[in-house]
């Protein structure tokens, strides 16, 4: 089922999109950031309302705290990662790293850290938005163009792109290993596909984040090496070599 909410008169895709947040002023700020941005936005005020609206209809994007009533923020994005790939993104006050990172490996696409600016959520929204395929009205009239893969791999790329045993679909978003289908998030799927369209290229986290999340690099190194362990867990510890000092590459043999 189609998730977007309708298209606008100049026909670009507007975004439903849930937050998931227990202070009541925060919450207002961000549902009138986005709906300025053009979408539909739906706002819960602890998890089990969350998880409520989330089984009464789809949402191109969730947005939850970590400290939520009832149900916390982990929680209910484990339970949604149970069943849908909805783009996801943690927000957090914890100051501990490891936390944080939780969020990732409960299938998190992003995290954002309180006390935050609202230009950052929108910008994390937007790139986001963009990867996933959903298109948003802009104040001012622009649409934001979505591009999804098209925007990660050179012009001319193959749509199936392979290593060793491991086979992408770029067009289908598919993985194989060895013949056997494996499940990848966005994220992990988007850094693949990247590295295998250029195979034997060294990325470094920086140019991951920017290529992949569509946003500047802020130090969140980790949040790139969780998504690399990752993706070593599910098809092999080969898949992805680790340049030292640098970053991480597909051989170019492989």
């Amino acid at each position: 089922m189609e998730a977007f909410a309708g298209i606008d008169a100049e026909g670009a895709r507007v975004a439903r999109i849930l937050i998931a947040e227990d202070e009541a002023d925060l919450l207002d700020a961000l549902v009138q950031l986005l709906e300025h941005e053009g979408h539909e936005v739906e706002g819960a005020a602890d998890g089990v309302d969350a998880l409520a609206r989330f089984a009464a209809r789809p949402f191109d994007l969730v947005m939850l705290d970590v400290m939520l009533p009832k149900i916390d923020g982990f929680a209910v994005c484990e339970a949604i990662r149970r069943q849908s790939a909805v783009p996801l993104v943690i927000v957090t006050a914890l100051s501990d790293e490891d936390d944080q990172l939780h969020g990732f490996g409960l299938l998190a696409d992003d995290y954002v850290t309180k006390p935050f600016s609202l230009s950052v959520v929108r910008e994390r929204v937007r790139a986001l938005l963009r990867r996933s395929g959903a298109r948003a009205q802009a104040p001012g009239g622009a649409a934001a163009v979505a591009d999804g893969f098209a925007g990660l791999a050179a012009e001319g790329s193959p749509q199936i792109l392979s290593a060793g045993d491991v086979v992408l679909n770029v067009d289908e978003r598919t993985a194989l290993r060895a013949g056997e289908p494996v499940e990848l998030t966005r994220t992990e799927f988007d850094i693949l596909a990247l590295m295998m369209a250029h195979k034997g290229r060294v990325f470094t986290r920086e140019a991951l984040v920017e290529a992949v999340w569509g946003y500047s690099y802020v130090g969140n190194a980790r949040m790139v090496n969780l998504h690399v362990m990752n993706l070593r867990r599910k098809l092999g510890a080969e898949v992805v070599e680790t340049v030292r000092g640098v970053g991480y590459r597909v051989a170019k043999d492989a």
